[in-house]
C-alpha cells in the first residue's frame, strides 16, 4: 500500500484523467538535460507543479510559464518542484529550455502518450495546456485542463494550494525522507 493511500488517496480508475484525491500515475520521460526523469524520483521529497504544454513554440508567449519562472524561488521554498512536459522531441525540449531560460526540469513527451493520459489534448488530439498540483506522495490536489474548458490558474492560486498541502502535513518535510540514491 502506498503512503498516500493510507491518508485516503486512491489510485486512478483505468481510462480516467487524474483528479483531486487520486494518485497521479507515474511516468518516465526524457529530460531536456539528458537522461530520464520519473515522477517517482520526487515521491516523498517534493510537492509537484506539473505543467503540460504544447510544443516548444508555445512557451515564448505563455504568461503562466513566465510567472512560474519569476516565482520559482518561492515555489522551491515550499518544498516543491515544477516539471514542464512538452509535446516534442528531447532535442526540441532542450532548445526550448535554453531559449526561454527555464530553471526547472523540462521533459519531452514526443508521442504525446502522457499528454493524452492526463487530459492535455483537445478533441482533435492537439496538445492543450494542463496543470496539476500534487503532494509529495503524488496525490492530486488541484487540476486545470484547458481542453475541458478550464483557464490556467494564476501562480498565486498554485502557491495557495502548495501552502494548503503543507498545512495538511507539516511534519512531512523533505528532511524526513531519505533519498534512495
Amino acid at each position: 500500500m502506498l503512503q498516500s493511500e493510507v491518508g485516503s488517496a486512491k489510485l486512478n480508475r483505468a481510462h480516467s484523467f487524474p483528479a483531486r484525491g487520486r494518485l497521479m500515475c507515474d511516468f518516465t520521460l526524457p529530460s531536456a538535460e539528458g537522461g530520464q526523469v520519473s515522477l517517482y524520483d520526487y515521491r516523498g521529497h517534493a510537492n509537484l507543479v506539473l505543467f503540460f504544454a504544447g510544443d516548444a513554440a508555445d512557451l515564448r508567449e505563455n504568461g503562466f510559464l513566465r510567472t512560474l519562472v519569476q516565482r520559482y524561488a518561492q515555489i522551491r521554498g515550499q518544498d516543491s518542484e515544477i516539471l514542464v512536459v512538452l509535446a516534442c522531441s528531447r532535442e526540441q525540449a532542450e532548445r526550448a529550455k535554453h531559449q526561454v531560460q527555464l530553471p526547472f526540469p523540462v521533459l519531452a513527451d514526443q508521442d504525446m502518450q502522457i499528454h493524452k493520459s492526463v487530459g492535455a489534448v483537445d478533441v482533435h488530439a492537439v496538445p492543450a495546456s494542463a496543470v496539476y498540483v500534487t503532494d509529495r506522495f503524488l496525490e492530486v490536489y488541484a487540476t486545470w485542463r484547458t481542453a475541458q474548458g478550464d483557464n490556467l490558474p494564476g501562480v498565486s492560486e498554485v502557491l495557495s494550494w502548495l501552502a494548503y498541502i503543507e498545512s495538511e502535513c507539516p511534519e512531512c518535510t523533505q528532511a524526513e525522507w531519505p533519498r534512495d540514491d
